[in-house]
């Protein structure tokens, strides 16, 4: 073989040898942009902001069950001496109206399935009736007591029934930790593999995310099962 041929067989080795390099960079690039795309569309974009805006709603209503049960405390073994002033100090705003539709969709369409979205709606029930409770409901009762004649219910047994029924309205959010922690578990699914759009697909019917959807919908119960309304004094 020529001088010239072997310079044109090498030639033609360094092309291909570059170009099946720039192919394999480009295909690499391209799946990492797939995988960034669906991370920030379903985990940053979806799940994450549903966990965020449930676990801060419920951290919401457990800061002012803490307030409230201190000052029902307070009000219960201070009697006529209670100062009144201690009903408006140290309770959160409640903002209970951000449903997050966009997030929800997201994954509802990750997980071909409703039940996050309708079970969140049924922790905000929940979110909203409880806070109502906490932060002007009792307190209410409280102020009325001390300002009017029109509760004549001794302070300690006043203060003995709300704290009765401060515990049990809180107890109930542990039913809504199940929603937060399935959340979390989703989300680690989404960070620990390298989704693409065409995985993204057949998601759902992965056992693990069945189990995960099937947790939910028996775990994590409707507003309607909590019997929330009952009186407060």
């Amino acid at each position: 073989m020529s001088q010239l041929c072997l310079e044109i067989v090498k030639g033609l080795f360094t092309l291909t040898a570059v170009a099946l390099g720039s192919y394999v960079a480009l295909h690499v690039y391209f799946r990492q942009k797939e995988y960034e795309l669906v991370k920030q569309r379903y985990l940053e974009g979806g799940v994450d902001i549903v966990a965020a805006q449930l676990e801060t709603s419920l951290g919401v209503v457990s800061h002012n069950w803490d307030r409230c049960l201190r000052v029902c405390k307070s009000f219960r073994d201070t009697g006529e001496d209670f100062d009144v002033k201690e009903l408006d100090r140290g309770f959160l705003v409640l903002d209970a109206s951000k449903f997050q539709e966009v997030a929800h969709h997201r994954v509802s369409s990750l997980l071909q399935s409703q039940v996050v979205w309708e079970k969140f709606q049924s922790a905000m029930a929940y979110v909203s009736y409880a806070n109502s409770m906490i932060t002007q409901e009792v307190p209410e009762a409280m102020r009325m007591r001390c300002t009017t004649n029109r509760i004549t219910l001794d302070h300690a047994s006043m203060g003995r029934k709300m704290i009765e029924d401060l515990t049990r309205v809180h107890n109930k959010r542990s039913k809504f930790e199940v929603l937060a922690l399935e959340l979390h578990a989703l989300s680690l699914m989404l960070e620990q593999e390298k989704l693409n759009l065409k995985a993204v697909a057949t998601f759902s019917q992965r056992v693990e995310v069945q189990q995960l959807i099937q947790r939910i919908t028996t775990q994590v119960p409707e507003a309607s099962e909590l019997e929330l309304a009952q009186d407060v004094v």
